[in-house]
């Protein structure tokens, strides 16, 4: 076995849970499982993490770890358009370029996807915690472009930024969801895409010309 440090070690195990949570799901995922999909044994699981559900967490804790740093890096919205210099379709695709970056975010492949849509819901109150953290961070890095374009005319005066997020973020995981469902192939860009012309066309105002 190649020599590992601390955290490449970590990385690799849970890299290797994803995998076997994503193909097994967690009731039927086993400690044996994860190490045999990692090449170690249990032992070295168990320097790192306690148990199976401990894993499990962990890369949940990673998901968030990600969608916070963007939070916290990702510039505010400036310096937009005047509404008359803007079409609808150039709108739609601004805003399906802004969404795509926090989906990138929060489901960096199609296993955490997974995990986080299928087999993290319900587990139990302290998954649900993170679940929520997760949820509140998207909607707010939405609820925060949605301002922007609001100061800036391109979204009805009167609009709810933090209830119109909640809308985004809550429709594009059932779109994500329902794929999930006919295991066809997750993209996105198609889910961005359709999330931005369902909510964004339906606030904008009229001195946008369609």
């Amino acid at each position: 076995m190649s020599y590992m440090r601390a955290s490449e070690r970590q990385s690799q195990i849970l890299e290797c849970a994803k995998k076997v949570f994503a193909e097994r799901g967690f009731h039927a995922a086993n400690v044996s499982h994860i190490c045999a999909e990692a090449g170690i044994g249990r032992g070295t699981l168990y320097q790192y993490f306690a148990n199976k559900r401990a894993v499990f967490e962990a890369i949940l804790l990673e998901t968030l770890e990600r969608v916070t740093e963007l939070m916290r890096a990702r510039p505010a919205v400036a310096g937009l358009p005047r509404p008359e210099q803007l079409t609808r379709a150039g709108v739609v695709e601004w805003s399906a370029a802004r969404l795509r970056e926090v989906l990138v975010a929060v489901f960096a492949d199609e296993r955490t996807l997974r995990i986080l849509l299928r087999e993290a819901v319900g587990l139990d109150v302290d998954i649900e915690a993170t679940l929520g953290k997760i949820d509140d961070t998207l909607v707010a890095l939405v609820a925060r472009d949605l301002e922007a374009a609001r100061d800036a005319g391109l979204v009805r005066a009167d609009l709810d930024p933090r209830l119109t997020a909640t809308l985004v973020v809550g429709g594009t995981e059932k779109l994500a969801l329902a794929a999930l469902r006919s295991d066809a192939p997750i993209d996105l860009d198609a889910l961005a895409l359709e999330a931005s012309r369902l909510h964004t066309v339906g606030v904008l105002s009229d001195r946008i010309r369609s």
